[in-house]
């Protein structure tokens, strides 16, 4: 909005003012008086411009935003825990709040029975399964501590992005009254949960059935599914949760689809076929996190531009999904999971 707002164009219009007797070219007496209060209010102007950006949702970043979305009833959602299931020595009873420690995190274990970690985010993620447990506290017959799977994966810290995608959600007012949205909304506000597909009327009159991932979109434990269960529906239709009174909620995890791709490449020089190989791996593995639930068809093109914009790739052809060159399309429920990356190199 003040972007024409210069220290020139600042200063252009204050030495118009000064009558023309008057020496005003650069660096002259009255050139150097006004200099210094060109540049204080091309500045300001600078400033003004960020202060406009920060007033509107859809550019105010950080407290600005968190204020934006006060307005409309929504606070950011902190980084969540990971829950973690424990294996210990048969029969012995752990008083709840006993500490434990792997890798530099600390797991406190929850009267679930289960362990979570104290360190909020996705720390509590990593692959620990099967590793020993030190306990800090003295517990009587316990002889063997083990990490056990991931049950309900740690999130970081709502980001700018995913707040104003949840305020925009609001002001719209696209969930309401236990429309479809609302039922979406519910589920993926539950900590751990990554996102939520809704199938309404799926048993019949008032029945909703809710799919999730976790927060890695993968399928969720049955630790999760629990959670969003107890959350929006924890008596069916008797209305104690989030639904309302007459409405029945199943929730189960979303399943996965085995996508396996075939290419042939020339790579780049000074680049192997295995790393060719791995940047492919990670690029198809993001991009599946990314339309998990949000789209329901594996396009041959995405996967085709995939490879053709790697740093590693000179030339390629004979992309295949499945051992087909056509869409892979996905059911309602499934996720697409990368299989084999079969790379072959091009003669």
């Amino acid at each position: 909005m003040f972007e024409d707002q210069t220290f020139d164009e600042i200063m252009e219009r204050m030495l118009d003012r000064v009558p023309a007797d008057i020496d005003k070219r650069e660096n002259s007496v009255i050139w150097n008086a006004l200099a210094p209060a060109a540049a204080e209010l091309a500045q300001s102007y600078i400033w003004l411009d960020t202060v406009l950006e920060l007033v509107f949702a859809d550019t105010a970043q950080g407290e600005f935003l968190d204020r934006r979305a006060a307005e409309a009833g929504l606070e950011r959602q902190p980084a969540t825990k990971a829950i973690r299931a424990g294996i210990f020595t048969k029969g012995v009873r752990l008083p709840v709040g006993s500490r434990f420690f792997v890798d530099n995190l600390y797991f406190q274990f929850t009267k679930g029975g289960n362990l979570e970690c104290e360190t909020a985010g996705e720390a509590g993620n990593a692959n620990l399964d099967g590793r020993s447990l030190l306990s800090l506290d003295t517990i009587p017959g316990l002889e063997s501590a083990v990490m056990g799977k991931l049950l309900v994966p740690g999130k970081e810290e709502e980001t700018d992005e995913e707040l104003y995608a949840r305020y925009s959600v609001r002001v719209r007012r696209e969930a309401v009254s236990a429309n479809k949205q609302h039922y979406k909304q519910w589920a993926e506000e539950v900590d751990g949960v990554g996102r939520a597909k809704i199938f309404p009327l799926w048993d019949g009159d008032g029945t909703v059935k809710i799919v999730i991932t976790n927060a890695k979109m993968e399928p969720a434990s049955d630790t999760l599914v629990d959670k969003v269960k107890d959350y929006i529906d924890p008596d069916p239709g008797k209305g104690e949760g989030q639904a309302p009174i007459g409405a029945t909620v199943t929730v189960e995890s979303a399943v996965y689809k085995k996508v396996n791709i075939d290419v042939t490449v020339v790579p780049e020089p000074d680049y192997k076929i295995e790393d060719v190989q791995k940047e492919i791996e990670e690029k198809i593995q993001s991009f599946f996190k990314e339309i998990a639930f949000t789209e329901s068809i594996v396009r041959l093109s995405k996967i085709n531009n995939i490879v053709f914009n790697a740093d590693s790739v000179s030339d390629y052809s004979d992309v295949k999904i499945n051992g087909d060159t056509k869409n892979l399309e996905l059911k309602d429920e499934e996720i697409p999971k990368l299989g084999t990356v079969t790379i072959l190199e091009q003669d």
